[in-house]
């Protein structure tokens, strides 16, 4: 009898695990670390990176509508790496996170969690749980967000308020649990951060290919040989099960065993244009409602599932005997 072959699903962070963009909450800690300082609104940083965006997108060709493949679309992400730098590079000059430590973190992650500006989606805890059926299975957390510590002090937050009976298990795996994401520097020096990111422009996760080379070698690969064909896989090969919400997920949506995104409704602007692009360049694109077995799905060739919330992904799990 063929087993099985153990899951690993990676998620994506904000607007997939949380209901929103978390972002501005972590430049919120700047200012909590530094209240009598005379720090720059975190509106010039958004509006800088978008005056930049908006500058490249309309001089790149091909425009959007005629990328019609993969790879078109693939070189239109790419290229906006020096952009996504030039954001990083404007903060750090600004210093804005110049003596923040990991008590602010934590303080900053906690509030957000207790007075709801920080929202996980339904579900999430039984998620979690659905996979802990297995000990073979796990989950990690790939994201673009610029603090891994303000990912997982969140999680643990909203864990230690679960009620449920697995509930200590949850916060266990979460203290522990793989968290791939950009970081402040020198949160656990006596003076703080000096500023800076952790991550340089080589290491740091600002793009859909950076977070691409994050997943198995075997999935990278897939998309390399263009035709989005499968390398044959051992069956103690982890199946990867990846889930994202915007443009910065399309290449590990692609690439993985099989690719789910979020969408609400209405589709929020970056769920929107990942629909999009997803019909653009002839991506197969359905309900994982279908009665999907996710061990079955991985075989499909140029298709992404999208689901509206968690629970559908735990019914194709359990479909998957985890």
């Amino acid at each position: 009898m063929k087993l099985p072959r153990p899951i690993h699903l990676i998620l994506d962070w904000d607007g997939t695990l949380t209901r929103k963009d978390t972002l501005s909450l972590v430049g919120s800690i700047a200012y909590h670390a530094n209240p009598s300082k005379s720090l720059p609104p975190w509106s010039d940083f958004v509006n800088g990176y978008m005056n930049d965006y908006t500058e490249h997108t309309s001089c790149y060709e091909p425009v959007s509508s005629a990328r019609t493949t993969i790879d078109q679309e693939r070189q239109w992400l790419a290229s906006l790496t020096p952009i996504e730098n030039k954001s990083v590079q404007r903060v750090e000059s600004s210093r804005i996170f110049k003596g923040v430590k990991d008590s602010h973190v934590k303080l900053v992650a906690g509030t957000s969690i207790e007075n709801g500006e920080l929202q996980l989606r339904n579900d999430w805890d039984s998620l979690f749980s659905t996979l802990f059926c297995s000990p073979a299975n796990k989950i990690s957390i790939l994201s673009v967000n610029w603090s891994a510590r303000f990912i997982r002090q969140s999680l643990l937050s909203a864990s230690s308020k679960l009620t449920s009976s697995g509930s200590d298990t949850i916060h266990s795996y979460v203290a522990d649990m793989n968290i791939e994401a950009n970081e402040i520097s020198g949160l656990e020096s006596v003076e703080g951060s000096d500023g800076r990111l952790s991550k340089d422009s080589y290491s740091g996760i600002r793009t859909s290919a950076d977070k691409l080379s994050h997943l198995p070698l075997r999935c990278q690969r897939k998309l390399d040989m263009c035709a989005l064909t499968k390398e044959p896989t051992q069956q103690q090969d982890d199946l990867v099960v990846y889930i994202g919400d915007s443009a910065t997920d399309l290449e590990a949506l692609l690439a993985a065993d099989v690719g789910i995104c979020i969408r609400d409704d209405p589709m929020g602007s970056s769920q929107r244009e990942l629909a999009d692009t997803l019909h653009r360049i002839g991506v197969n694109v359905r309900s994982i409602d279908e009665d999907i077995d996710l061990q079955r799905a991985a075989d499909e060739q140029m298709t992404v599932y999208w689901t509206r919330g968690f629970d559908s992904v735990m019914r194709a799990l359990s479909g998957s005997k985890v």
